[in-house]
């Protein structure tokens, strides 16, 4: 089996005006369903949000804007990968990064809440100004009829952990969308291109081949000038890479997926014989998923002092409340 992926680096807009996203959302669709035989769609971090402006979308839908592309998802009978933030359920101006699966019929399949939130700096200047990111409870893997997909965020991919977390739930083909820059930094000077991209696509490969899983990257094109680091990696190579703005597909060969997947090396591969087999010529190790010792990773666990607090938000809460009251007496006496 091949799934026919379409992969969306998408011409968003930052800030007040996001909220024009969502049209914008639905002509992709419109394109994607011009394409023809796409089965799985991906779109940005905080796509079509809300995100990066106003939760409330300035009230210009009666609907979520996420129920809005639900309805488009099901006129074209895809599965489709989106992004929203959303109130934290219990603390104010806390906030989940969230990342979504829709189904053909346009039911929500899955709702990862991303597990390892970035700092509150870069939070700020992702998100217009949200600072506090509650972090959810790890990998979200969902069973559909094209494969075993596995939902992360962004940087999430950076963490060898969590990737192969997703594989041993199951996860055949992982999504992990990037947000973008909106200006100049240290991460892009402004240029077209940006080293961190080449970082990226390595990220992704390697993920691939340790795991043997496809793995999906696409971004917001909040500048135009800006290069994109979309692609989608195989375990054996990188099948896609796009820099533009729009749509880039790619096929995921499912049953060479599942053959390097249930294969370990044996002797009938290494002789010169096989290469009159009917499998192509390897282009990574086979069974690398399953060549594993557990009882001897217990390291990866154990917590060290210089580790991220990831509670960083409970406690600035707390500060606020702390300096709130200070103030208030302050301003009795």
């Amino acid at each position: 089996m091949k799934v026919k992926v379409a992969a969306v680096q998408a011409e968003s807009v930052y800030g007040e005006e996001e909220w024009r996203n969502v049209d914008r959302a639905i002509r992709y669709m419109d394109e994607i369903k011009a394409i023809g035989g796409v089965q799985l769609v991906c779109f940005p971090e905080g796509y079509p949000g809300p995100a990066h402006g106003p939760l409330d979308s300035k009230g210009k839908f009666s609907a979520h804007p996420i129920d809005l592309l639900r309805e488009k998802i099901r006129e074209v009978g895809v599965y489709c990968a989106c992004s929203d933030v959303v109130a934290h359920e219990e603390l104010p101006n806390v906030y989940y990064l969230c990342h979504k699966l829709i189904g053909p019929n346009g039911e929500v399949l899955a709702d990862h809440r991303r597990s390892q939130p970035d700092e509150p700096e870069l939070n700020e200047y992702l998100f217009g100004g949200k600072r506090l990111f509650a972090p959810g409870p790890g990998p979200t893997v969902v069973e559909t009829e094209i494969g075993v997909i596995g939902l992360l965020i962004c940087s999430e991919l950076w963490v060898p952990e969590l990737p192969r977390i997703a594989m041993l739930m199951g996860a055949e083909i992982l999504i992990s969308p990037v947000n973008g820059h909106h200006t100049p930094s240290l991460h892009h000077d402004g240029s077209f291109d940006t080293p961190l991209w080449e970082t990226w696509r390595c990220i992704s490969r390697c993920r691939a081949a340790e795991n043997n899983q496809f793995v999906i990257v696409t971004q917001n094109m909040f500048n135009s000038d800006y290069a994109g680091v979309g692609h989608i990696a195989g375990p054996e190579s990188m099948l896609a890479a796009f820099k533009g703005t729009g749509i880039f597909t790619a096929e995921l060969d499912m049953d060479r997926l599942h053959y390097l997947r249930d294969t370990l090396y044996a002797f009938t591969d290494l002789d010169s014989g096989a290469l009159r087999s009917k499998q192509p010529v390897l282009g990574t190790r086979p069974g690398q998923q399953r060549i594993r010792r557990p009882e001897i990773y217990g390291k990866l666990v154990e917590p060290l002092p210089t580790d991220f607090d990831f509670d960083y938000y409970l406690k600035e809460l707390a500060l606020g409340r702390k300096l709130k009251t200070v103030a208030g007496r302050q301003a009795k006496k």
